[in-house]
């Protein structure tokens, strides 16, 4: 059933030129940035060189962060990918509906759960290899490009991410799956999972960023402020009301969870840059136990909706 699922996704012109869609945003992202880097390296490591030429032992460390360069990659897996989710989710299901497979299948001695689970594994596959790929080019891109090969510790992290980035995908998809499957009409449960995701990646994200005092300054307010990840805590003690009202908000919306992981690993918020990959993965797990929350909980929404559709009666009467 997996396998079945990952080919029928590959056979579907629609998937395909989204998935097209995304990877080409994403190599371009990864492109541009690679080549802004490489300017900016050659300029630091210009100045590093003079100063040791005139003797100087204290030296200013480089700003820059190379794996902040998969931002955009990042971004587009939140945004593009989720919409190729919902549509693999939504075309495994009404496919089979026009077909009309799902009842026969279910005639067979396949449980509504091993079909869930065969369904599920296909769409992890496809989503795999797209994550994968894209990890690969930029990967490649910021070492031939940027000149800048990550290390050991960094393809752990970039590893890391990939993992979250499956685990956010897989979510929609069910999302799709769940929401076509009970749709009397296909085109519709796609309608209403688009409209989840429009609240969850798009609306509710840019309340809590907007209501987030560090966002008030460009670069950060606690950074303009010269305080550090601790000065910033011990700030916001002080407004514990207004902040559970909008971490609150946050919490309701997958994709600030994966967006916060995700970049807390490759370095994209200044403030994480200073630390290790203990204290990261301590810091964000509560954004971990979010990710997999939401995808067991629709997974196993998948697997009882599609354990509900009635089997076509194969036997007859003697």
């Amino acid at each position: 059933m997996a396998r079945h699922e990952y080919r029928a996704a590959l056979r579907s012109r629609v998937l395909v030129i989204l998935i097209a869609i995304l990877v080409a945003s994403t190599i371009g992202s990864v492109l541009i940035g690679a080549s802004d880097y490489a300017a900016q390296l050659a300029d630091y490591n210009t100045y590093r060189a003079a100063a040791e030429a005139q003797g100087l032992t204290r030296i200013a460390p480089s700003p820059l962060a190379v794996l902040a360069l998969l931002r955009g990659a990042l971004e587009y897996i939140e945004i593009l990918g989720a919409i190729i989710a919902i549509t693999l989710g939504y075309l495994s299901v009404s496919r089979e509906r026009v077909n009309r497979t799902l009842p026969l299948m279910r005639s067979r001695p396949l449980t509504g759960a091993e079909l869930a689970t065969g369904s599920y594994l296909g769409a992890l596959g496809i989503f795999a290899t797209l994550i994968v790929a894209t990890a690969l080019v930029g990967v490649v891109s910021l070492g031939l490009i940027g000149h800048d090969w990550i290390s050991p510790i960094q393809v752990l992290r970039v590893t890391l991410a990939c993992l979250a980035a499956l685990l956010y995908l897989s979510a929609f998809y069910c999302l799709g799956a769940i929401a076509t499957a009970r749709a009397k009409v296909p085109v519709n449960g796609l309608t209403i999972a688009l409209g989840i995701w429009l609240v969850v990646v798009l609306v509710l994200p840019q309340i809590g960023d907007t209501l987030d005092a560090d966002n008030q300054l460009p670069g950060g307010l606690f950074q303009a402020l010269g305080l550090d990840h601790d000065g910033e805590l011990a700030v916001l003690t002080h407004f514990t009301g207004y902040e559970r009202v909008r971490t609150g908000i946050e919490e309701a919306s997958l994709a600030k969870h994966f967006e916060r992981f995700a970049f807390a690993m490759t370095d994209v918020k200044e403030r994480y840059r200073p630390y290790g990959l203990s204290w990261l993965l301590n810091e964000t797990r509560n954004n971990i136990a979010w990710l997999l929350a939401y995808a067991a909980v629709l997974f196993a929404a998948l697997r009882r909706t599609l354990s509900r559709q009635q089997p076509i009666e194969t036997g007859g009467n003697s």
